[in-house]
């Protein structure tokens, strides 16, 4: 590292990178492991040199040497949290500035806005920096992380107009606003008669065997297992993973595991608030609780009124939805 004099990273003119950034799926690391969390990306010495300054959750100013390199991907702690340290598998929601390592500029940001979602990785995935980024993290720590453009964006993915390089090196600042769980953690419970059977792969992508039998005409909600967390309430933006599957042909329709990542919704019928979901889904979640996983078995009557279904859901079906319930927002 050459130990030139300390000034302002400039943050104007920032590339349009921002859709490659959050698209991008995520993995895991952070700052020092405590107990059994190991984290991916070690301490290093080049991102102890970043200055970040501003209010946790909002655009910091940063200052770094320039041009600053590393030796393969570090990371530091700017500024300590005290939320819980997050474990491999976990969800993590967080905001980020990325910086040129070379002259400082701004390259690319998240909203930094309670009107926009913030990035979200899952932690203990191997796609890219930003996930193993916040491996080991606490919640509510603002950490800086040193790579190149490769470990963030993958090799060769970028236009070549913008001047970037795999190799180049870049300076990530990031808040880590939130941490959910990554699958079902509760207590297994019986099953009951006339509720497809669920068998969870390790990784938590539930496998569902619905039977060759008439579906039922009742809304039908089942815990399948008992989380030990907070109960949804009616209105509450919860964080799910969730299969959803036609009874009549046993096929699948949506899948936030097939994805790689969960959803957030909010529980409520659309009928009652636009950005509230199908009405027996809504019926079947709220009082349930985090950790838990519910299959809710949804007659056409609680589903999508006729011809407003997506065209992966003929009108008149029977739907099917396993839900693990990650943790409510807020």
């Amino acid at each position: 590292m050459t130990a030139t004099p300390r000034r302002s990273v400039r943050t104007a003119s920032a590339l349009v990178l921002t859709s490659a950034l959050i698209g991008s799926l995520v993995a895991c690391t952070g700052p020092a492991a405590s107990g059994a969390c190991t984290p991916v990306v070690p301490t290093g010495d080049a991102p102890g040199y970043v200055e970040a300054s501003g209010a946790f959750g909002s655009a910091p100013e940063v200052e770094f040497p320039t041009p600053l390199t590393t030796d393969g991907t570090q990371q530091a702690v700017i500024d300590a949290g005290e939320g819980d340290r997050i474990a491999a598998g976990q969800i993590v929601d967080f905001q980020v500035s990325l910086f040129n390592g070379e002259d400082g500029e701004l390259i690319t940001a998240s909203a930094y806005s309670d009107e926009e979602a913030p990035l979200r990785r899952t932690a203990g995935s191997e796609i890219d920096l930003l996930a193993e980024a916040v491996q080991c993290a606490q919640v509510g720590s603002r950490i800086a992380v040193t790579g190149t453009i490769e470990d963030v964006f993958g090799a060769d993915t970028l236009d070549p107009g913008l001047g970037l390089a795999n190799d180049d090196a870049i300076v990530m600042v990031l808040d880590v606003q939130a941490a959910y769980l990554g699958r079902a953690t509760g207590l297994p419970q019986l099953g009951a008669a006339g509720i497809p059977a669920v068998v969870t792969a390790p990784n938590g992508t539930p496998g569902v065997t619905i039977p060759d039998e008439a579906p039922p005409t009742e809304l039908r909600s089942h815990t399948l297992v008992l989380g030990q967390g907070a109960a949804i309430e009616e209105g509450d933006r919860a964080v799910l993973h969730y299969t959803g599957l036609l009874w009549s042909t046993k096929t699948i329709f949506d899948s936030s595991w097939e994805r790689g990542a969960p959803a957030t919704f909010t529980i409520t019928s659309f009928e009652n608030d636009p950005n509230g979901i199908v009405t027996g889904l809504a019926d079947g979640l709220v009082g349930r609780t985090v950790g838990s996983q519910v299959i809710v078995v949804i007659p056409p009557e609680f589903g999508y009124p006729a011809g407003q279904a997506p065209a992966t859901i003929p009108d008149g079906s029977t739907m099917v939805f396993v839900v693990d319930i990650l943790g409510i927002e807020g």
